[in-house]
Order: structure tokens, then sequence, then C-alpha cells
């Protein structure tokens, strides 16, 4: 069974301290509904930038956004790239209102949503089948993950672990652990660090640990590169790096966490408005409405319900509600009607 070797520091205890303190203040904090769905999809564009950036995307954070807005190249690679990795993080959004255990059937799902149209059809959503190797700029080996046949048994065991843990460990060091062993495991052919950093946002959003949706642990990784791999990499064999002691992976970590919401809070208390104002309360099909809008500029009945997979009427009146608060403007009728934001 998975047993993690650590040493819980005093450094860690306080940063998870100071973490919880964010948590609580950005809970609290008062923002127009505009606010939170600006603040949410710009957290996405960060975190589908960074990502992709760490496995060598040349798109700048500018050019993410121009792809995901569907004005470049829909069939060149990078922009592939970067469309699959949105939708797998607005996935991840639906996923976690389902509170039953996360399992082997999510992971795969999160390859499917990223390697779509990048690799062979055999390999979408599978478990390699074969040995993997992680090779540095000369060719040498750096990295052996376990053979194929034990990757199940593996992910299996770190499941259980962490499913029984989630009431015991904090989300901070849950996270980190689940971070290092499944990239540590390597079970695709390709995407395992996407895939990582996926899972490892699902798993907080699941547990309720999503700092109102705008977590992007991706940039600190981005930004710290040479740390982050040098943190991660603790063996050259799947043997040893699973045994070995991760106070120090995990002291990247949880400090990595720290830095990334005290920025966040930081940004919470530009947008904070005076108690006495009215904000307004959205639920989250509310604000996945507003989201695609501000991605795509607007949208109709069809699209709503695609996005929200509801009844028609459900669809309408979500819609309806939306210009009712003066959060939307409506254009048009029948048929052509469209939404857009209101200014």
């Amino acid at each position: 069974m998975y047993k993690p070797s650590l040493i819980i520091t005093p450094e860690m205890t306080n940063w998870i301290a100071q973490i919880e303190a964010v948590r609580q203040k950005i809970d609290r904090s008062r923002i127009l509904p505009k606010q939170e769905v600006i603040l949410r999809y710009k957290a996405a564009i960060e975190s589908v930038y960074s990502s992709t950036s760490i496995e060598g995307n040349p798109l700048n954070e500018r050019q993410v956004a121009v792809a995901l807005s569907g004005k470049m190249n829909s069939w060149e690679k990078k922009v592939i790239e970067v469309v699959n990795y949105k939708k797998a993080w607005d996935w991840i959004g639906k996923r976690a209102k389902n509170k039953s255990k996360l399992t082997l059937k999510d992971i795969l799902r999160l390859h499917t949503l990223i390697a779509d149209r990048l690799l062979l059809n055999n390999k979408v959503g599978q478990f390699r089948s074969g040995s993997i190797y992680i090779v540095d700029s000369k060719e040498n080996i750096i990295y052996t993950g376990p053979e194929n046949h034990k990757i199940k048994k593996l992910i299996d065991e770190l499941l259980i672990w962490l499913n029984k843990q989630k009431n015991k460990l904090h989300p901070v060091l849950l996270s980190g652990l689940l971070h290092y062993e499944f990239v540590s495991i390597h079970p695709f052919s390709d995407g395992n660090g996407r895939v990582t950093r996926l899972l490892v946002k699902l798993f907080l959003e699941w547990i309720g640990y999503d700092f109102r949706g705008s977590l992007s642990l991706d940039t600190f990784y981005w930004q710290n590169i040479s740390g982050y791999y040098e943190a991660l990499n603790q063996a050259k064999t799947y043997g040893k790096q699973s045994k070995a002691d991760l106070t120090n992976w995990l002291t990247y970590f949880i400090r990595g966490f720290y830095l990334v919401v005290k920025e966040l809070e930081r940004k919470i208390a530009i947008l904070s408005v005076s108690s006495r104002s009215k904000v307004l309360k959205l639920s989250d099909e509310e604000i996945q409405i507003l989201d695609f809008i501000k991605q795509f500029g607007q949208i109709n009945l069809k699209e709503t319900l695609e996005i929200l997979r509801v009844p028609e009427r459900t669809g309408q009146r979500r819609l309806k509600t939306l210009v009712y608060q003066g959060l939307l403007k409506k254009i048009g009728k029948g048929r052509i009607t469209k939404y857009i934001l209101k200014k």
C-alpha cells in the first residue's frame, strides 16, 4: 500500500496556518459577480498558459487567450494543446460537484481531454503499454518509471489512500503528496505533467479547497521551473523515488501554494466592495454562463444548454435571471437571440 515518507516541519505548519487565514479572508470577501467571473477566467488563462508552457508550448499568455476565443488555427498542435487544457479545466468544475470518490475513470477522462487529437487513438485515455524514460537535453536517462503492468495497482493504492486521508491530513499536504506520487508513476505515454497538475486541481475543488475557483498553482511552477523539477526529481528510478523523503518537495510545494494564495488575496482586496454595497450571489451555472461570454463574447440558448446540460426551461430561466440582475443584455428575438455582458 502507498505510504509516503515525510516530516512535517514547523516551517510547513506555519505556512499552512497562513494559507488557512488567507482562505478564510478570501471566502468572506465581497466582490461583484462580474469581477469574480473575470478573476476565475484570468486564473484559467494563467493555468492553461503556465502548464502548457512547462511542456514546451510556445504561445504566450495573450496568444493563449486568443486561441481560446477561437481566433487561431484550430489544427495547429500549439492551439490544440491549450484548447484541450481549458476543456479539462472546465470539466473539473462540473466533476467536482459530484462528491463521489475520485477514481481511475476520472484520471483517464482527464487524459482523454488533454490528449485529444494529439496522440494516436490507442493512447488517448489509456495507460502506457510499455516502459517510459525521461531524458535530459543530452539524451541521458534521468528517470525510469515503473513497469507498465504495475501502473493500475499503484494508482488504485494511491486513490484508496487519498480517499481515506481526506479528513485526516490537511488538503495542502494531500495535494502535494498526490502531485509527487502521480507524476512519479508517469502512467501515460505523454501528457503526465498536465494530467498531474489538473488532477491536483480536481482534488482541491472536490474537497472544497478551491479559493473561489481562482487558484492557479501552475503559475508558480512555471515561474520557478528549475526549482519545480529539482524538487520533484528525488531519484532516477520509481523504486527509489517512491521511497524518498518528501520533506524537501513538500517544503517547495507548500511555500508555492502560500505565495499563490497571497497573490490571490491581493487581487481580491483590490476588487472588494463596501459591506453596504449590494453583492449578488450567483449559482455555479450562472457563473459558467458568464465565464463562457467572457471567453467568446456572447452566448445563445443552444450554447447555454450545451455547457450546463440542463433542460431548456432551466437554461432560459438562468439567462432571464442574469438579464434581470443587470449582468446580461439580451439582443435579438427568437432563434437569433444572443446575450452579451452588460456594460
